[in-house]
């Protein structure tokens, strides 16, 4: 998510639309199996905001695992009368996929820079 953060941040740099570097505190028990000794079901990671007056992107991690999927993060857009949602999950090599919130992970397709912003193109 860092790194992820890092790349929208550069992409909005100069924009005039703001970034805003949270940290989201999870309780993630997609990971309880793997963690039982551990407790690293439990811990902080970066969420992000875009916001541009009245219209908002927020992008929330959610889980872990998720079946075949891992690293699942919502990316919700915002604007007046106007909702969306998309998943990301982390790609096997590098980077990430993204879907509409409707299809299923097989419909992933790779997030390359033009696909993220025909996604958050409402917050223009």
């Amino acid at each position: 998510m860092d790194l992820l953060a890092q790349q929208i941040s550069q992409w909005f740099a100069g924009s005039g639309i703001e970034v805003t570097l949270t940290t989201k505190h999870i309780h993630d028990l997609s990971t309880v199996g793997y963690s039982l000794n551990s407790g690293i079901y439990r811990y902080d990671i970066t969420a992000i905001r875009l916001q541009n007056g009245d219209r908002s992107v927020s992008i929330l991690p959610e889980q872990l695992w998720n079946g075949a999927e891992t690293g699942i993060v919502a990316l919700h857009v915002e604007a007046p009368g106007f909702r969306e949602v998309f998943y990301l999950s982390m790609a096997p090599e590098t980077g990430w996929l993204i879907r509409r919130e409707y299809q299923s992970a097989k419909d992933n397709v790779l997030m390359t820079e033009e696909r993220f912003f025909e996604a958050v193109d409402r917050l223009a």
